[in-house]
């Protein structure tokens, strides 16, 4: 039972670190420092040693010189990982999706797709990343395959740092990116499986274009007198 709560604990630890990051409010390259989140949290240093390391797994820290742990830097290399991966797991299940959705199961993603197109008319951006991660999981779900479901799980935050970075650069692009969504949905609920992979894909494509973008924009202003 200890090791169950200890598990749990840091799990929860893995999620505030993770929110941090993906919203930036913990930057690039700045220090995560064991004993600190320790403190703060009032809980001992093991639970949080084993939130970094999970975090270490997911990309979202990496180890410094000394042995401490720092947030990672959000490189282009890491972001063409990251969508290689993404298309490999999502084709997949948007593919299987459309194969064994039931009515009831486009009627939930109908939904959350009106979530997401309702958070950019207002620039929700929370409410935009958190849908899009609700929707993953329902189209995971529906594919039925548990493996790919749980690897495709554990880069999620890793996504969701990548998604937030682009949609707060160029927030206009959302719509364009949100259009490949719903065309997957609608090829899920017509039964067209090559056609929902191929929406993923420019899907995806749309997403890591708009943070190149962003990156290109960040640079030229860091580069200007």
């Amino acid at each position: 039972m200890e090791s169950l709560a200890r598990s749990s604990l840091s799990d929860q630890i893995v999620d505030l670190i993770s929110k941090k990051i993906i919203r930036q409010e913990l930057k690039s390259g700045e220090a995560i420092i064991e004993t600190q989140i320790s403190k703060e949290l009032g809980v001992s240093r093991s639970p949080v040693r084993d939130a970094l390391h999970m975090l270490e797994q997911i990309w979202l820290v990496e180890r410094t010189p000394k042995g401490g742990y720092q947030v990672s830097e959000l490189t282009m290399e890491k972001i063409q990982h990251l969508f290689e991966t993404a298309i490999v797991l999502y084709q997949f299940a948007f593919a299987k999706a459309a194969e064994r959705a039931t009515p009831a199961d486009y009627e939930a993603l109908s939904s959350l797709m009106r979530d997401m197109e309702a958070s950019i008319d207002v620039n929700n951006f929370e409410l935009y990343i958190t849908t899009v991660t609700r929707t993953a999981h329902k189209i995971l779900e529906v594919a039925g395959n548990p493996m790919i479901a749980r690897i495709a799980r554990e880069l999620m935050p890793t996504a969701e740092r990548v998604q937030w970075a682009s949609v707060t650069q160029l927030p206009d692009q959302l719509k364009k990116v949100v259009s490949h969504a719903r065309r997957g949905v609608e090829h899920i609920y017509k039964q067209q499986p090559e056609e929902a992979a191929a929406a993923f894909a420019d899907f995806a494509a749309a997403h890591i274009d708009a943070v190149m973008r962003g990156m290109e924009t960040v640079d030229a202003r860091k580069a200007a007198p």
